[in-house]
């Protein structure tokens, strides 16, 4: 049986469904066995964490009112007691409900500065000391916080301390349905014993560590949460597994229309590809998104780079000459055929023949070898000196032949004139071997009024006879009827 991106597909669902089921399945026996649920965090239980913070920061608040008011500072640091019994009796006044002392800074207890820093938080005073080894707290709950009092240069000069009696801290509590849970209010002493401060719920459900334990940061307390066995917890578990299982289905469906799509793209670049080997091109960019598509893709381009450049190399060799590495015969009455078509639209083009002089002698005296030599550089040498848009062939022998498209007679004849200016008066056709470097040449139109592609050649022909006879090094000219 063929793989096949739906097969992989099912199989990774199924593969994923049935560790999903595993893994709910023990999660389900071990709730279970301890028959309570993860660690509570309702909105009940952080109501009450919200309103008990509520209480200690506006503690704090009262605090850091009066360390920052500047008779509080003034007070601690005079000598006159009668003056900060009048700022505290005026501070009093506005916060008749809490008790406020102001202790300024002592060699007594100057080393009292890092211990006051550290009891600045809001905290509970244990009335009964057996509070703190039982863990029961007296009902009557006062709250107490320290705050420093520092100069403008931050040097500390004493202490604010508030004690205020909050009776509502321990009915908070009881805003918790007393069967969800049991809950305390626990305020941590010496030796790392946790005193009970309030208490409310069933405390038979205190069976095990704590499930929950929030911490209520600025204070020396925290409450403790045991949660209520949970009910229905079957049917939680299905509805959990019946959730995750459709989102595994929705994962595996969205990946695999992706991947089926992702690869459908890089087939399509892949016989877009071939398209452009068949027809010798290549494009500078495929979209193609799989790495590891890209990889053969890769590959398969540098191929075709290959195969498309072998092809252009073998039409090169079929259209140019293979000693003078211009056009050759086929290629320009191709050009002239293309240009032909063109004369009927008003287009001008012109053609010059050019025929090496003396060019037999140069076989008969020095060699065949020295006639190729010579073939060669004139190729070379009209290269250099034509426009790159003019079309340049070998007819035969030292018969050669430039097309100037687009260009009327007039300036065909500019063109020839620079050329032959510009040609080198002497070449060496091989070592100390000089000759001098001489042509004659033709020169005539395409005319729209032809019936033939060759009468234009024909016309240039002529114009060549006549310059030879006029004695050679010379270029004729003759325009159509």
């Amino acid at each position: 049986m063929k793989l096949s991106l739906a097969r992989i597909s099912l199989i990774a669902f199924l593969m994923l469904e049935f560790v999903l089921s595993a893994s709910i399945l023990a999660a389900y026996q071990t709730t279970v066995t301890r028959q309570y649920t993860p660690p509570n965090s309702d909105s009940e239980t952080l109501a009450v964490k919200a309103r008990v913070l509520e209480l200690s920061e506006s503690l704090r608040s009262m605090a850091a009112h009066i360390a920052s008011h500047p008779k509080t500072l003034g007070s601690l640091t005079t000598d006159s007691e009668a003056e900060r019994s009048a700022h505290i009796a005026n501070i009093r006044s506005f916060f008749p409900d809490a008790q406020v002392k102001l202790q300024p800074l002592s060699s007594e207890n100057a080393s009292m500065s890092a211990a006051a820093y550290a009891s600045s938080v809001v905290h509970a005073r244990l009335f009964e000391e057996t509070a703190k080894v039982t863990g029961a707290a007296s009902g009557h709950l006062t709250l107490t916080t320290t705050l420093p009092v520092t100069d403008h240069t931050n040097t500390l000069r004493g202490f604010v301390i508030i004690d205020k009696d909050f009776p509502e801290l321990g009915r908070i509590l009881k805003t918790i349905p007393g069967n969800d849970a049991y809950v305390e209010l626990q305020q941590t002493g010496s030796g790392g014993i946790y005193a009970v401060l309030a208490q409310h719920g069933n405390e038979t459900l205190k069976i095990a560590s704590p499930k929950t334990i929030l911490d209520l940061p600025n204070t020396a307390w925290r409450l403790a949460v045991w949660p209520a066995p949970t009910s229905g917890l079957l049917q939680n578990y299905v509805l959990a597994w019946l959730s995750a299982s459709m989102l595994i289905a929705l994962i595996i469906g969205a990946f695999y229309f992706v991947l089926r799509r992702t690869l459908h793209n890089d087939l399509r670049a892949i016989l877009t590809l071939f398209t452009d080997i068949r027809h010798n091109r290549l494009r500078k960019d495929y979209a193609v998104r799989l790495k590891e598509t890209k990889q053969i893709f890769n590959m398969m381009y540098e191929l075709g780079k290959l195969m498309i450049g072998k092809q252009k190399r073998v039409a090169s060799d079929a259209t140019l000459d293979h000693l003078s590495q211009v056009n050759n015969r086929r290629s320009f009455e191709a050009k002239q055929q293309e240009l032909f078509k063109t004369l009927a639209q008003g287009w001008v083009h012109s053609l010059l023949i050019l025929d090496i002089d003396n060019f037999k002698q140069v076989n008969d005296t020095f060699g065949h070898d020295a006639g190729d030599a010579l073939i060669v550089q004139f190729g070379k040498i009209l290269k250099d000196n034509l426009r790159s848009s003019d079309f340049i062939a070998r007819l035969g022998g030292d018969e050669f032949c430039v097309i100037f498209p687009n260009t009327p007679l007039k300036r065909a004849a500019e063109l020839e004139s620079r050329l032959r200016s510009n040609m080198p008066r002497q070449i060496e056709l091989a070592s100390g071997v000089p000759h001098r470097l001489s042509w004659s040449g033709g020169l005539s139109e395409y005319n729209r009024k032809d019936t033939k592609e060759n009468q234009a050649l024909s016309r240039a022909d002529a114009a060549l006879l006549e310059a030879k006879q006029a004695g050679r090094s010379r270029t004729s000219l003759r325009a159509a009827a």
